[in-house]
C-alpha cells in the first residue's frame, strides 16, 4: 500500500511513526487550535489504523509531516485527526494523504462492506474536503466548541479485468 513520490512517501504508521503523529496532532490541534489534549488523544487510536506522510527530503532523516486516522462503522470509514504540519500546508500534502486514506480503504477488505468514507470536517476547514470530492451533509454541530459539519464521499473500487 505504500504509495512514494519523489519526495513523500505515505504508509501505515509503525510504532515510532505514530508516536511522531501524535506530537503534530497535539502541537497542531491543542497548541495551534487550543481542542483539549484529552479529548485529542484518545480510546479509538488504539483501535484505529494510522496513515502517515513522510518527507525522505528532511533533514538527516525522513520525518512524518502528516497523519491520518481510520475508523470502521459497519457502513463507512471513518477518516479523523487528519493533520499536516503548518509549514507543509497548501502545498498538496493534505490531499495525496486523503487520496492514499481513499485508495487504501477501498483496496484492503477489512472495509469491503463500506459503502462510503466519511469525517467531521472543522467548519472553515470544509472547502479542502470539498476540493477533495467530500460532499457535506446534514446540520453543523458543535464539537468541543468547534463548529463542525458531516462529510461524505463514496468509495470506488476498480473491478479489475
Amino acid at each position: 500500500m505504500p504509495i512514494t513520490t519523489d519526495q513523500y512517501k505515505v504508509h501505515v504508521a509503525s510504532d515510532d511513526e505514530f508516536q511522531q503523529a501524535l506530537q503534530i496532532r497535539v502541537h497542531v490541534f491543542v497548541t495551534i487550535q487550543k481542542f483539549p489534549l484529552n479529548e485529542e488523544v484518545d480510546e479509538l487510536d488504539k483501535t484505529a489504523t494510522h496513515l502517515v506522510i513522510i518527507d525522505t527530503h528532511r533533514e538527516a532523516t525522513a520525518q512524518v509531516i502528516g497523519t491520518l486516522r481510520i475508523l470502521k462503522s459497519p457502513e463507512a470509514a471513518k477518516f479523523g485527526r487528519v493533520v499536516v504540519l503548518p509549514e507543509y500546508q497548501g502545498q498538496g500534502i493534505g490531499k495525496l494523504l486523503m487520496h492514499v486514506a481513499e485508495k487504501y480503504v477501498a483496496q484492503s477488505s477489512d472495509y469491503n462492506e463500506c459503502e462510503y468514507t466519511k469525517l467531521g470536517s472543522q467548519w472553515d476547514k470544509r472547502g479542502f474536503y470539498e476540493r477533495c470530492g467530500y460532499e457535506a451533509r446534514g446540520d453543523i454541530y458543535d464539537d468541543t466548541g468547534c463548529p463542525h459539519i458531516w462529510m461524505y464521499k463514496p468509495i470506488v473500487r476498480s473491478t479489475g479485468c
